[in-house]
């Protein structure tokens, strides 16, 4: 990546890792992207979700509560996490 410096693309960089199976990996990519943006709320979503993979549903609710901050619990990027925590509690809730 030419430009590290760029948070979507480094947003970018975290969704193909982390959709490759590397979340752990991924992790990096989002943390700096906000680092660089704090109000990029797409970066906080793919967070969320990559948290979801690792079980993390704290962490994920924690992003989702930043991006209800930011943007509200109307935007696309709430809508969207706030449906991935539902669905992966209603798994975890159907294992017992």
């Amino acid at each position: 990546m030419k430009d590290d410096n760029n948070p979507r693309a480094l947003n970018a960089m975290g969704f193909a890792t982390r959709r490759l199976g590397d979340v752990d990996g991924a992790l990096p990519y989002y943390r700096r992207a906000l680092a660089l943006e704090p109000d990029y709320v797409q970066a906080r979503e793919y967070l969320g979700e990559a948290f979801l993979v690792k079980g993390d549903v704290t962490n994920a609710r924690q992003q989702l509560s930043e991006i209800a901050t930011r943007c509200g619990t109307g935007c696309a990027s709430f809508l969207n996490l706030d449906r991935e925590i539902t669905a992966f509690e209603t798994r975890q809730q159907a294992r017992g």
